[in-house]
């Protein structure tokens, strides 16, 4: 796993060899212009440009330590000569750091790289790989339980049983016997496992522990402890058969730790090979994907299934916020849209630092922090969490995050995976968003920014699949603006188009979001309501009639002022099918405009029926 962390535990990187030779000639030049004059001295340009060369060649920060060093002893050297031009100085200084920002841009480009060549590995690795099978655990199962039994023929025991021990729970669980095992998992805190857990001392048992059947001389030892997880093995002896030496246990012990470490081998190879099948299969389906919901919801999945995570989020950050964008998993916890912000957010810790945050339960509350805000709700609680910032062309664009109700902590491969993924991620999320502004802008009227005639026509084609679904409520309200071209006659084009715009903000006032309002051309808007009936939708009408009545529109020093007629119809109560719905509510919008205007009228019922 690469990281910030990783940078502190082995020390500040090398020169690289061009830095290097270039320090060693400032070191050089320092003491001969010191020597001949201090900032006097003609060699002042070369000890500039060499300071301008080691900085280009630096790996890190702590590279920058030596031209900064000679930069100061210049500047001292100058205090104490007292005949140089301190201006002189102070440039010869700005020149020296001024390379200082490409080196910044370099090493931010080189990680963004390294990124990308990692997973490109990965991806020529998937397809070079063979199909290899991995043994089931079943098998592996049934290779320990034969394996316990030799043993147990070995050792003249009765019965031979492996245990794993979870330490952060306290409890011991039979994982195979020679024949049979408990079936429940064991407090360690009062049995003699417990001790033999802590002090990593071969005991024998006496008098038996209650999961042993009386009569029986149990011996146990501890095989492995790492931290607090590890193996415990138990022999079962009838008295007489109670072996006189420990050899025969310390052939066991280390026969038994290959084994489980070759298991352990194969169980890592396993879960390799499936997060790179996961990881190459979510960046098969990723580029397919040209809408931002779908696509952040398919590298959530993607991101769940390489670190074995039981959920995942993805959001976008502005200046000084986030907006949660797609969330997988049922844990709980963040939803689509949550905003959030720092101090107490674990995404906003990750972007504001621009860094990778990894918790696990030993450092973890989140009681005291949360994912995204306050206000999620956790079904099951993770216990470790992992957040990425996505950066993008210009900066750090979103965030993406996974966390785990299971494990204490996450696998470094998984996560290793995830940082590979990153800007992958950001890549196709700000590729999304650029079709999705572009997608916006093509289904606008560009007077109303109500969606335009082609965009209704494919809301409509949504809602007819799904009423021949669920055959649920739709319906459907056709508007006019009454008099519409006396307002243009008497005002102007430019009072026609403001007017225009009024009508179309009064109209999404009073609508809900999962209503469409559209205009379909000159003065005529429609409005689409899903699991809508007539008379909700005779109440909403009329809303939109009243308060476009009582609008008044300032123009020009002047208001103006207009009214709409409207027709309803709904289907199946006025239409058979949703197509019918434009044709009958056009219907009832003449017969308004017959009655005198400014009124709502609804279709017939059965109108559209044959």
């Amino acid at each position: 796993m690469r990281g910030d962390a990783d940078t502190a535990s082995h020390g500040p990187p090398e020169l690289t060899r061009p830095a290097r030779r270039a320090l060693a000639g400032t070191v050089i030049v320092l003491a001969v212009v010191t020597a001949s004059g201090g900032t006097t001295s003609p060699l002042l340009p070369a000890l500039s440009a060499l300071l301008i060369l080691v900085i280009r060649h630096a790996p890190s920060p702590h590279a920058l330590a030596a031209p900064a060093a000679a930069a100061a002893a210049l500047l001292m050297t100058a205090a104490l000569s007292g005949d140089a031009d301190s201006r002189d100085v102070a440039a010869a200084f700005l020149l020296a750091l001024s390379a200082a920002p490409g080196w910044l841009w370099r090493r931010e480009s080189r990680r963004s790289t390294q990124q990308l060549t990692r997973l490109d590995d990965i991806l020529s690795q998937a397809e070079r790989n063979d199909s290899g099978e991995v043994p089931a655990a079943a098998d592996e199962l049934a290779d320990l339980e034969r394996a316990l039994g030799s043993i147990a023929a070995r050792v003249q025991a009765r019965a031979v049983v492996l245990w794993d021990v979870d330490g952060y729970n306290g409890t011991a669980r039979a994982r195979a016997g020679s024949s049979g095992r408990p079936a429940n998992a064991l407090r360690l805190s009062g049995d003699p496992l417990g001790w033999v857990w802590e002090q990593g001392m071969r005991l024998r048992l006496d008098p038996p522990p209650r999961w042993s059947p009386s009569g029986l001389v149990v011996v146990a030892d501890r095989l492995r402890r790492e931290e607090e997880r590890g193996q415990l093995v138990t022999y079962s002896f009838d008295p007489p058969d109670l072996p006189a030496d420990d050899e025969r246990f310390e052939e066991v012990a280390v026969y038994l730790r290959g084994m489980l470490q070759l298991q352990e081998a194969r169980a890592g190879a396993a879960a390799s090979r499936r997060r790179t099948d996961a990881l190459t299969d979510g960046l098969n389906r990723i580029p397919g994907e040209l809408e931002l919901a779908p696509l952040t919801t398919e590298l959530c999945m993607t991101a769940m299934a390489i670190t074995d995570a039981t959920g995942a989020a993805i959001a976008t950050w502005t200046v000084d916020q986030g907006e949660v964008l797609a969330v997988a998993g049922t844990d709980g916890g963040p939803r689509a849209g949550d905003l959030f912000a720092p101090p107490s957010s674990e995404l906003a810790l990750a972007v504001r630092a621009d860094t990778i945050l990894v918790r696990s339960a030993d450092d973890w509350n989140i009681g005291r922090t949360c994912v995204a805000n306050p206000d999620e709700k956790w079904i099951v609680r993770p216990r470790a969490m992992a957040a990425m910032p996505l950066r993008g062309t210009e900066g750090v664009i979103g965030v993406i995050a996974v966390w785990t109700s299971r494990a204490r902590s996450f696998d470094p491969d998984g996560l290793e995976l995830l940082f590979a993924l990153a800007p992958y991620a950001a890549l196709h999320i700000e590729h999304a968003r650029q079709y999705g502004t572009l997608k916006e802008t093509a289904d606008r009227d560009p007077l109303t920014l109500l969606k335009n005639r082609r965009a209704f026509d494919e809301v409509l084609d949504t809602e007819t699949t799904r009423f021949a679904r669920y055959s649920r409520p739709l319906s459907l309200l056709m508007l006019d603006i009454d008099h519409f071209k006396a307002v243009n006659d008497t005002h102007g084009h430019e009072a026609g188009d403001e007017v225009l715009r009024q009508v179309a903000r009064s109209i999404t006032a009073c609508i809900r979001d999962v209503d469409t309002a559209a205009r379909l051309g000159g003065e005529e808007f429609v409005v689409l309501m899903p699991e809508t009936d007539i008379p909700p939708a005779l109440e909403v009408a009329e809303r939109i009639r009243s308060v476009i009545g009582e609008t008044s529109i300032p123009w020009r020093g002047s208001t103006l002022s207009v009214h709409v007629s409207i027709g309803v119809s709904s289907c199946p109560a006025a239409a058979a099918h949703p197509r019918e719905l434009i044709g009958t509510a056009d219907a009832a919008l003449y017969k308004a405009k017959e009655a005198g205007r400014n009124r709502v009228v609804r279709a017939d019922i059965g109108a559209g029926k044959a």
